[in-house]
């Protein structure tokens, strides 16, 4: 007991705050004592205020430069609609275009009609000879099979965006043969569209419109995207690297982008005591859900950028103040007549 005693602290906020406080106090006012003492009250002042804007010139301009400090907001997706069922009852009408998944071919069906050892062995045509070692080990003859049906199962409930992350080569060459034409969409893998697939399920779970309860209720399906600046194209080298760098500096304007991530409900299975939970299983006679969204580049920059030009205005302003009366100093030099401090 005297353990979890000794272990409780009392750590109020002010703590932070009277740290930075102090830290003012000692630092700055120690720079405008000896300023201050030696030029005098007023002179020594503007040197101090003078010299403290400059240095949050410096400060708000890395700021500026790499989007942190006092930043804004990040950029977010926002949504836009809701849509159940056929994309052709869009209201936006570039996801008119976009077609609907029975009009695609299924990610296991571009696998086994590819020469792709990568995509064959991670979501290929399973059976007991493919299986490893490791996978049978004290495993029973009917325990095989039914291990050989779950993998099977698995790969071929696969989705495009999930084939995306593994072989995105098998994506660019059923686009480039015509087997999937998304419209000027560009399909997102798993990895590209971690964001937008968890702003999405937060938008689901918030609708007012839709019964899910949690993530568990559906299964994120494929993931598109189309507008916004032109990025790198597949499989870059420095120069393209260096020409996107400057065609996105030049591009003033942001292109609007648009996102949707499709989901569709899943069979509801009990979870059974000691085991694993089930793999989810797309429930066909539901309908497929696309949540379409826009992109909100937010203000990231916004306020480091104010911070830098407000404190560069008083800067210049308490610089061109002294300038002038260094100015009229030496005019009175030169007069005969006293400076003031």
């Amino acid at each position: 007991m005297g353990h979890v005693i000794a272990g409780l602290a009392w750590d109020p906020e002010i703590r932070g705050f009277m740290a930075v406080f102090a830290g003012v106090i000692v630092l700055m006012g120690s720079v405008w004592l000896l300023l201050a003492l030696n030029t005098g009250t007023r002179l020594g002042t503007l040197v101090a205020t003078a010299g403290f804007f400059g240095w949050m010139v410096i400060m708000a301009a890395v700021w500026w430069i790499y989007g942190i400090g006092w930043a804004g907001d990040t950029p977010t997706w926002q949504l836009q609609e809701i849509n159940v069922g056929d994309l052709d009852a869009a209201a936006l009408e570039e996801a008119r275009v976009l077609p609907d998944l029975p009009e695609l071919p299924t990610a296991f069906e571009l696998v086994v009609n590819s020469n792709d050892p990568v995509a064959q062995a991670e979501f290929g045509v399973v059976t007991r000879d493919t299986l490893t070692p490791d996978q049978i080990e004290g495993l029973s003859g009917s325990e095989i099979d039914e291990l050989v049906a779950d993998e099977l199962a698995r790969n071929q409930a696969t989705t495009l965006s999930e084939l995306a992350s593994v072989s995105p080569s098998l994506i660019a060459d059923a686009e480039a043969t015509g087997r999937i034409a998304l419209g000027g969409w560009e399909l997102l893998s798993t990895a590209e569209a971690g964001e937008a697939q968890a702003s999405a399920v937060a938008m689901l779970l918030e609708s007012p419109d839709l019964t899910f309860v949690s993530q568990d209720d559906f299964k994120l399906l494929d993931a598109y995207t189309v507008g916004g600046k032109r990025g790198l194209p597949d499989n870059p080298n420095r120069w393209d690297r260096i020409w996107t760098q400057i065609r996105t500096a030049l591009t003033i304007t942001h292109p609007t982008r648009y996102g949707v991530v499709q989901v569709q409900e899943v069979i509801d299975q009990p979870l059974v005591p000691g085991q694993p939970p089930p793999r989810p299983v797309v429930d066909e006679s539901k309908p497929v859900i696309s949540v379409i969204m826009i992109r909100d580049l937010g203000n990231l920059r916004l306020k480091p950028a104010l911070v830098t030009l407000g404190s560069l205005c008083i800067f210049v302003a308490l610089c061109l103040f002294l300038h002038e009366r260094d100015k009229l100093a030496w005019r009175q030099r030169e007069a005969g007549t006293p400076a003031g401090t």
